[in-house]
């Protein structure tokens, strides 16, 4: 049995400002949204403005990130009772419904967390995981195409915790739900706790960031407050 992720990424509808887009989005979508019976897991990344990215960092607003626990139940999503009778009707209120894009992807965790055994590592750190946190700062990079060398590298894990990420996860779409290729290739997801720990991160070993970030030939990257729903 296969998991699967989904990505929804989001742009706001013209005319909708940030402001409702995001307050909209986390309720009463995400409250509705909470009750899609296949979803084992649902977090909302809400893109912040980052002076280290491009003005392609608002190309979308917001990511829906939906786990499911096998193919089917993500085969089976868009026919879900509760997303029709629900969210369908919601979203052009709020979303470009021309530029959605989903994405369903296997998911490869390069790094959860803190290793326990790191020496100097905080404790703070080494207790930081996914599901227990309820935000986080995130970066999210759908690359489009690769550049000269493939935008996943045996390096990355290392290039990661050097910019303090505690957790890396690289996502491909799943071969099996995209026969015809998804709008992306892949998705990097970095993560960490908070947005003064990615700044402090990054300024102590820009060239790493610059590595990750410049390396596919085209890719959409955002910082986001990921928000954990369920």
């Amino acid at each position: 049995m296969t998991r699967i992720k989904m990505f929804g990424a989001i742009p706001r509808k013209p005319g909708v400002s940030p402001q409702w887009f995001h307050d909209h989005y986390r309720h009463p979508h995400g409250t509705m949204g909470r009750t899609i019976s296949t979803m084992r897991a649902y977090t909302q990344s809400h893109q912040v403005h980052c002076d280290l990215l491009d003005d392609r960092q608002t190309h979308f607003e917001a990511t829906a990130e939906v786990w499911f626990d096998c193919v089917q139940d993500a085969i089976d999503f868009p026919t879900e009772p509760n997303y029709v009778a629900l969210l369908i009707p919601d979203e052009p209120l709020f979303v470009d419904m021309e530029k959605l894009r989903f994405v369903f992807a296997e998911e490869e965790v390069l790094q959860s967390g803190t290793d326990w055994n790191e020496a100097g590592a905080q404790v703070g750190d080494k207790l930081f995981r996914l599901d227990r946190r309820p935000l986080s700062i995130k970066l999210l990079q759908y690359v489009i195409v690769d550049g000269a060398q493939p935008w996943d590298d045996a390096g990355d894990l290392a290039l990661g915790r050097r910019i303090g990420a505690l957790r890396h996860v690289r996502c491909r779409p799943s071969p099996v739900l995209h026969r015809d290729g998804a709008f992306c290739i892949g998705i990097r997801e970095l993560y960490w706790p908070t947005r003064t720990a990615m700044e402090e991160g990054v300024a102590g070993d820009p060239g790493a960031w610059e590595e990750l970030l410049r390396r596919p030939g085209d890719a959409i990257a955002y910082l986001a407050s990921a928000e954990r729903f369920m």
